[in-house]
């Protein structure tokens, strides 16, 4: 009888195993496609499947609790994340390199500034425990110094590509700010034939240099990665990397001389609570020399990758990046105080004028929206039009259901929903 007890569950477990690892692998393949559309929702149906069949997978766990909190779930999502950081070491070294950022970045959310801190300051050193050891770079001599008579040696790097006035609109914003923020700087921005030729012309005449990187230019170089090819530049002694929908502002600038000022090859920026990476990749910069030619590196690292993702500048900077950069870094950090940072100088007054607002911060969180006519898949025409009916800028968008959408940065949203501005549908 024993003996039947004891073999008829181990009979019916070894013939469940072929079935419950099919469908493990059908969740997680269901899991992918609801990511790759944003559809968290779904990605979360299926991760609550897959912790049915193996409820202490780490690495479930982990893209769980990153579903719930995309969701805004930010409670549910915390409990998650903490079944993972009180796990032993052994099964919590399954849940992969994020899943501390992501704890992190949901306290930040709940408010818990202080275990937000703890936290990231937590991933900040494993990471940099993980990514020391690589190739060293050098710094045998002073860096460059900086040359405020001759602006075309120091550089703000960005890159653009696509038509999307998220990115283009807030470009243009930059080159415009960095005249007063930056008068001692060029901003010079690597684009290719995807971006309107009107937004071509709109940054010439703002003073940007353009680097055309149309075709045979990008050379087995992701656009993500443009911007790093001013590292390699000769003629430059000074860069600085930003992202293109992030504004510069006053903080930043007294950051930037506060670096200018020192004796440190690199410098870098962390200002909120998001920012666990150990290189931003639009929040750094550099001196001529610091580095080895970056152009040859980054294109053997993106022939190794089996998957460039939207992090790929990121995760390059980390691995073959960081190990020199922290030999001689001047970190900003106002969350985290990891490697010997600072607090950001005083600064005057930011000029942009919102609440969310922080260095690195995404200046299009908001979004315009309309009704067309237009068939489903057609592109709607639209502009922007200011006090004086004079057009702000001008653009298209994929009709969906009889809807339009386009983000776009706050300093052209926020006239428009005042009233002051207002949008005309075109073609």
């Amino acid at each position: 009888m024993s003996k039947r007890k004891t073999g008829g569950p181990r009979t019916r477990a070894a013939k469940d195993q072929p079935f419950q690892a099919r469908q493990f692998e059908q969740l997680a393949r269901a899991f992918k496609t609801a990511m790759l559309q944003r559809d968290y929702g779904a990605a979360c149906i299926a991760a609550e499947g897959a912790l049915k069949i193996l409820p202490q997978h780490m690495g479930v766990l982990s893209d769980y609790a990153l579903c719930l909190m995309r969701q805004q779930q930010y409670t549910r999502a915390h409990a998650v994340y903490m079944r993972i950081y009180i796990a032993p070491p052994t099964l919590q070294s399954q849940a992969g390199e994020t899943w501390l950022d992501g704890l992190a970045e949901v306290c930040g959310w709940l408010g818990l500034r202080e275990d937000t801190q703890r936290y990231g300051k937590q991933s900040l050193e494993r990471s940099n425990c993980r990514h020391s050891h690589g190739r060293i770079h050098p710094l045998d001599t002073r860096p460059p110094a900086f040359q405020s008579d001759q602006p075309e040696r120091n550089i703000i790097s960005f890159t653009l590509f696509g038509d999307s006035p998220r990115y283009c609109e807030s470009a243009i914003a930059n080159v415009l700010a960095a005249k007063e923020l930056f008068p001692h700087w060029r901003c010079r921005v690597y684009l290719d034939n995807t971006v309107p030729v009107s937004i071509h012309q709109r940054l010439n005449e703002a003073g940007a240099q353009i680097t055309d990187m149309s075709g045979a230019a990008q050379d087995g170089v992701h656009p993500l990665m443009w911007r790093f090819l001013v590292v390699d530049d000769p003629e430059i002694d000074r860069y600085l990397i930003r992202d293109a929908d992030s504004l510069l502002s006053e903080r930043e600038q007294a950051a930037v001389e506060q670096w200018i000022a020192s004796d440190y090859w690199f410098h870098h920026m962390r200002d909120y609570f998001t920012h666990t990476e150990l290189i931003l990749a639009g929040l750094w910069g550099g001196c001529r020399g610091g580095l080895m030619p970056l152009k040859p590196l980054m294109q053997a690292w993106l022939a190794r990758q089996a998957d460039v993702t939207r992090f790929a500048d990121q995760i390059f900077l980390r691995e073959i990046v960081w190990p020199t950069l922290r030999q001689s870094v001047l970190n900003h950090d106002a969350w985290f105080d990891f490697h010997h940072a600072l607090s950001f100088p005083p600064h005057p007054p930011i000029r942009w004028r919102t609440e969310s607002f922080h260095v690195g911060s995404n200046a299009s969180f908001q979004a315009i929206r309309g009704t067309s006519g237009k068939a489903h898949g057609e592109f709607q025409g639209w502009r922007v039009l200011d006090q004086q009916g004079g057009e702000r800028c001008a653009y298209s968008a994929k009709v969906e259901g009889g809807q339009w959408v386009a983000d776009l940065p706050f300093f052209i949203v926020d006239p428009i929903a005042s009233g002051q501005w207002r949008v005309e549908l075109t073609d």
